[in-house]
């Protein structure tokens, strides 16, 4: 229902308009997706987010925000237990967990929309903010559709994926800029 009725026709489109080009893009952000890929690029910006502010705040978000974000992963497929696209519609190698919510959707709106609050935080030019917001958003939405394009999932677990992704951020930001940054007590502690 709803949305939901989208689905069918949606993935029906993208099978009937692959090309080899337009598959390895959607292999290389499905890639960066990944629990490798999103690992990777956790790493990389955490450790330049430490660097840049000489504290472990970033450490302890962008982790927090990762078990968070698997936990609420896990628990949601096992929850619904929804299966995936039919195999004719897949590009192989089939994945072996259920479709509801895209892992790597929630996954990657969770990490990269900390990584983004985190770089508004940092960066002090106004274009660079906006640059990096762009970007990550970007890789967010990529991300989603090449799962889709994949035949990995339905558009209503990219969609999902992205929501429960964006909430939980939101939390994790919210507690940090609530809790922590409000509070003098921890203002010492901190450059971020």
């Amino acid at each position: 229902e709803g949305i939901g009725t989208w689905d069918v026709p949606t993935l029906e489109w993208m099978v009937a308009h692959r090309t080899p080009v337009a598959t390895n893009v959607a292999w290389f952000f499905s890639t960066l997706g990944s629990a490798w890929g999103m690992t990777t690029i956790a790493l990389l910006a955490t450790g330049f987010l430490v660097w840049r502010t000489r504290s472990y705040w970033p450490v302890l978000l962008i982790g927090f925000t990762a078990a968070g974000s698997v936990a609420l992963t896990v628990l949601l497929k096992n929850l619904t237990a929804r299966a995936r696209p039919l195999r004719a519609q897949v590009v192989e190698p089939l994945p072996t967990s259920y479709a509801f919510p895209s892992g790597h959707t929630l996954n990657a709106t969770a990490i990269l929309g900390v990584v983004g609050y985190l770089l508004f935080l940092v960066l002090r030019s106004q274009l660079a903010r906006i640059l990096s917001l762009v970007s990550l958003g970007i890789l967010v939405l990529a991300i989603g559709w090449s799962r889709i394009y994949l035949g990995h999932h339905w558009l209503t677990d990219a969609l999902h994926g992205s929501s429960r992704g964006g909430a939980w951020a939101a939390i994790v930001i919210s507690l940090h800029h609530f809790v922590v940054l409000k509070n003098r007590r921890f203002a010492h502690w901190i450059m971020v």
